[in-house]
């Protein structure tokens, strides 16, 4: 990495407040010292690395290739395929100290609302603790959409339950399975994650299934040493990330994955299904128990090498009921059988579709945010709304996709490009209404004909429109941030 790309702030220029230390997070940050913007990050965590910092459950990694699950700018000697969460943390922090992002983090630091004042043109921020930050030239909000864990009614609050009892996202540390009898509520992308450490290390497992997911091999492993000599080159690590996101790019391309009949979507669900017969053929009761009867890809879809050959232990066991309440000694599931457990994994997911849910955003006019959506959040390429000046989202409503870092880096972009324009008497950078209700229609069009408007997923809003994915591959995407943004966007 070149000092050149270091710029210190220019004087008098604008002032920005980052809310969110995670891949985003940092993304923005590195946007803004390119350009020689000054600003200072606000991390509720003890610590860099958002959702890396809180989701540490065993066998917690990320679903995407570690080479394109990191920033241009920034290579790192991956040790995995897929890389397990210590591995991206300590990647995150490496990437903030050497772009000298560490020292504006203000940790354990919650945002409560960021408002705006129509006087100043600038926004103040008010944090947990009272205390009132600012003025701001602008805000750029870095806090993801899957971080509200959704906690079900039976675990909110005391419970007679006796034993160990987390979400996912809260694990404790020191917290062990190792002897336990556990039982793993949840079929999701974290709980096969967590399933296949508790058939390692637990006494005896339980995984209770609301409903089957489909599944398709990770194919994650070791690098070997001399693929990591390799990688260490810049042009084969340059190389490998265009590779994988050009699939991903085509994978995705006019919907193609999202679709019945897509191209895809048919050649994936075909995969899906073959792994599934192979790996459970001698065991057609668990095969009725595991195979889905949604559309493939309608619900985010389970990728592991390790689930199938977890079912067929002999110590787990896969209950086809989901759980109703918890007991002193266990948990009763939905037919009323009760099972006795030491603990009670909740890997239940998030609140996806809850954005910004953790703070408020009041804008012109003492608007709220969240009441303008009404339920319903949708903004321009995820990343602005009308009436909101100023505040920028990164990885929004309807930008869900992958991969994702190319996303973090082209919403960067966008937001640190227009704030580079305040000064000289330009202090508001505003959304255009039309451009608003085009852009959504178009979203929204080509979303009713996927298969994520047909089945209830996290994706959708309580009013069933869906309101997290975005509709084409990465490439149309960042071209849209290039390309229309002077259509869109009035700055004044």
């Amino acid at each position: 990495m070149a000092s050149s790309a270091h710029k210190a702030p220019k004087p008098g220029g604008p002032r920005v407040a980052i809310i969110g230390s995670g891949f985003s997070g940092i993304a923005a940050a590195v946007a803004l010292t390119r350009r020689g913007i000054d600003y200072e990050i606000f991390e509720s965590a003890e610590g860099i690395g958002g959702t890396w910092w809180k989701n540490r459950y065993p066998g917690a990694e990320v679903d995407l290739e570690s080479h394109v699950y990191s920033f241009s700018f920034e290579r790192s000697d991956w040790t995995r395929t897929h890389a397990g969460w210590q591995e991206l943390q300590a990647y995150l922090q490496r990437t903030a100290d050497r772009w000298q992002v560490t020292p504006r983090v203000h940790l354990r630091t919650k945002v409560e609302e960021a408002r705006w004042d129509e006087s100043t043109a600038t926004y103040r921020l008010r944090t947990e603790d009272g205390r009132a930050w600012g003025p701001y030239a602008a805000v750029i909000s870095a806090v993801g959409f899957l971080n509200i864990p959704l906690v079900p009614p039976f675990a909110r609050g005391e419970t007679p339950f006796q034993g160990d009892l987390c979400h996912t996202s809260t694990w404790p540390d020191g917290l062990t399975m190792d002897g336990k009898s556990v039982a793993v509520v949840g079929t999701g992308s974290s709980a096969v994650q967590i399933v296949q450490e508790a058939a390692r290390t637990a006494e005896d497992v339980k995984i209770f299934q609301l409903e089957p997911n489909w599944l398709l091999p990770k194919n994650s492993r070791d690098f070997t040493p001399l693929e990591r000599r390799l990688n260490r080159l810049a042009p084969v690590y340059r190389w490998r990330r265009l590779a994988l996101y050009l699939d991903y790019d085509l994978r995705q391309f006019r919907s193609g994955h999202a679709r019945i009949g897509g191209r895809s979507n048919t050649k994936r669900k075909e995969a899906s299904l073959r792994f599934m017969q192979e790996s459970l053929a001698r065991r057609p009761d668990l095969l009725e128990h595991t195979t889905p009867t949604f559309p493939f890809e309608a619900r985010r879809t389970v990728v592991s090498d390790t689930y199938y050959p977890a079912l067929l232990d002999p110590k787990v066991t896969l209950v086809p009921f989901g759980v109703k309440d918890l007991t002193s000694r266990g948990v009763l599931d939905a037919n009323g059988d009760e099972h006795e457990l030491d603990m009670v994994v909740l890997a239940t997911g998030f609140d996806a579709a809850n954005y910004l849910g953790n703070y408020q955003v009041i804008g012109e006019q003492g608007r709220s945010l969240h009441d303008t959506w009404n339920g319903e959040p949708e903004a321009f390429l995820g990343l602005m709304v009308p009436g909101f000046p100023n505040f920028f989202m990164m990885y929004g409503p309807n930008t869900n996709s992958i991969p994702l870092v190319h996303f973090y880096e082209a919403q960067a972009a966008f937001a640190a490009g227009l704030i580079a324009r305040l000064g000289s008497g330009k202090r508001r950078i505003r959304l255009r209404e039309k451009a608003m209700r085009q852009f959504n229609s178009w979203v929204q069009g080509r979303l009713r004909k996927t298969v994520w408007a047909a089945t209830d997923n996290y994706f959708q809003a309580g009013s069933g429109k869906v309101v997290s994915q975005w509709p084409e591959g990465p490439t149309a995407y960042i071209l849209a941030t290039k390309l229309l943004r002077r259509w869109a966007v009035d700055v004044d």
